[in-house]
């Protein structure tokens, strides 16, 4: 162990815990496999335990480990599946062909156990972890997740080999006013305060949910707020350009408590005072269907031809590209970005992770956010628009001249204002964890 205990600017050794890893199209997984390559720049030696859902890197010892319920196994070889197969009905039959022989022993586990589907992955986790510790003897455990059950691994990885424990959480565990007759809350609420007890840092992505934390657990000297950015793969071959319709792109998931709701009855309101916008205007909508409230605002206003679902944007087989590389492209190609704010409890302890990749296109976001949010603070720093969730008249004002602008002059890309960058979050990261491997003999 002595040897790895140098420098944080000398080559060391990482113990990196993160269930999502290389997948295609997840945030939780661009958190980690975008900053790696810096992190390597930096001379640090990653050693990566994850779930079997992404591909495996073969620049450094990568682990890729199945959780042994039912629920996590399943939902791990599915994604195999889906990786390994690219024709839908191979898909589709040999998934049906894991899930029968595991449904009853499914159905049992869903009779006691109430949690995320990848709760048990810790179990092999943070076996395969202890293993790694004596093969690679590394100066620290970094837990980053998305998926609770990657902070319970590295809780007992650390507690078992006595090392340093950096634990980044993405979001929020406890949402303000969040019921607390569950199972899955009082999981969580465990889970908490024991990160806050037994990490020696941990790291937010909002100075929100990091306040709301730490008011919670009753601890306050080890927390830290990493913007993440995000650092999408080159586009070379496309730029942006007006075409014939004012396209609006919004990208990512939906449901009750972030719809399209209020935008799209600001489109139906445009259509209204611009008769001529009803063919002029497009919503796009990649990543997700429509959520049942949106879909009923769509029906109930005829909009069905200002608005074009084109689901999730997989690996194209052709080209070679990547489902990111080709949503990346078409956010260059959009006239105007839309980002949505949550309205759930707690809404304003989290910022959506496309919000970064947005604001690397240049291109236009119109944010429907919670007023006075960190999130609606971010956006009108960087010249952006910010409207406030529920003033639907202001919504549709700024549309309207948006609308007005895009049919004279266009809508420019916008001068860069302030970038929330990779090489910003991993240089932070590095400073965290030097103090940590630093710091004097670490006590569980």
């Amino acid at each position: 162990m002595e040897e790895d205990n140098c420098d944080m600017a000398e080559t060391q050794r990482w113990l990196i815990l993160a269930h999502c890893f290389n997948m295609d199209g997840r945030a939780a997984s661009h958190t980690i496999t975008d900053r790696l390559p810096m992190m390597m720049g930096k001379g640090i030696t990653p050693v990566v335990i994850s779930a079997p859902t992404g591909r495996e890197d073969h620049r450094f010892p990568h682990y890729q480990i199945f959780s042994p319920a039912p629920s996590g196994f399943l939902f791990e070889m599915r994604h195999v599946i889906a990786n390994k197969t690219d024709a839908r009905p191979r898909q589709r039959f040999f998934k049906v062909l894991v899930a029968l022989p595991l449904l009853p022993f499914l159905l049992l586990e869903k009779l006691f156990i109430n949690l995320d589907s990848h709760w048990s992955w810790f179990l092999s986790a943070a076996i395969r972890g202890r293993r790694a510790v004596r093969e690679h003897h590394p100066a620290l455990v970094y837990s980053t997740a998305g998926p609770t059950s990657t902070h319970v691994a590295g809780f007992l990885v650390s507690r078992w080999c006595g090392l340093p424990w950096l634990a980044e959480i993405h979001d929020p565990l406890i949402m303000a006013g969040q019921k607390r007759r569950y199972q899955r809350y009082r999981f969580h609420r465990w889970l908490e305060q024991l990160i806050f007890r037994h990490a020696d840092a941990v790291v937010y992505f909002t100075e929100k949910a990091l306040s709301s934390a730490a008011e919670r657990t009753q601890t306050t000297d080890k927390g830290h707020v990493i913007r993440p950015g995000a650092d999408p793969p080159p586009i070379d071959t496309v730029a942006y350009a007006k075409r014939d319709k004012l396209h609006v792109g919004y990208f990512g998931s939906l449901a009750r408590h972030r719809n399209l709701g209020e935008f799209l009855e600001a489109m139906h309101r445009l259509r209204e005072t611009h008769p001529s916008a009803g063919e002029k205007v497009v919503l796009d909508v990649y990543g997700a269907d429509l959520d049942p409230v949106s879909r009923q605002v769509l029906e109930h206003n005829g909009l069905h031809d200002m608005v074009h679902l084109h689901g999730r944007l997989e690996r194209d087989p052709e080209t070679g590209k990547s489902g990111r590389e080709r949503v990346f492209e078409e956010m260059h190609r959009c006239d105007l970005l839309l980002l949505i704010h949550g309205d759930s409890m707690g809404g304003d302890e989290y910022i959506p992770s496309k919000l970064y990749e947005y604001m690397l296109t240049n291109r236009p976001v119109f944010g429907i956010v919670l007023e006075g949010s960190e999130l609606d603070t971010m956006l009108t720093a960087c010249g952006h628009l910010s409207l406030r969730k529920g003033d639907s008249r202001a919504i549709a004002t700024a549309l309207k001249k948006l609308f007005e602008q895009w049919r004279e002059t266009g809508l420019p890309d916008l001068e860069q204002r302030q970038a929330y960058t990779i090489e910003k979050a991993v240089e932070q990261l590095v400073h965290i964890a030097a103090n940590i491997v630093k710091s004097p003999a670490h006590e569980i």
